[in-house]
């Protein structure tokens, strides 16, 4: 199990712009997805297929005390999920 800290999710948004996190523990922390995405298309197609832009994913993971911040701004998007069970995210946190 991973533990992620205000600092390494700050650098972590700095670096990209879409962060998956998954089996962590996010403990007393901030995420914050401020994403700038523009004319992007976000596709996901075939079986448990997973495509981003511009967001941060949080998948089994504990999330405690935390505060979650989402200021992306998103224009002339396509995002699209084609095909069962598939996810297609922009400039979104999506935990699961």
């Amino acid at each position: 199990m991973k533990k992620i800290t205000l600092f390494s999710v700050t650098a972590m948004v700095a670096l990209s712009s879409s962060i998956a996190m998954a089996d962590s523990k996010v403990k007393e922390s901030v995420v914050v997805n401020t994403s700038n995405n523009t004319g992007n298309a976000t596709l996901a197609i075939g079986e448990d297929n997973l495509a981003s832009t511009g967001s941060i994913n949080i998948k089994d993971s504990e999330v405690e005390k935390s505060v979650l911040v989402n200021t992306s701004n998103n224009t002339g998007n396509a995002t699209l999920a084609i095909g069962e069970g598939n996810t297609a995210t922009t400039g979104s946190i999506a935990i699961e």
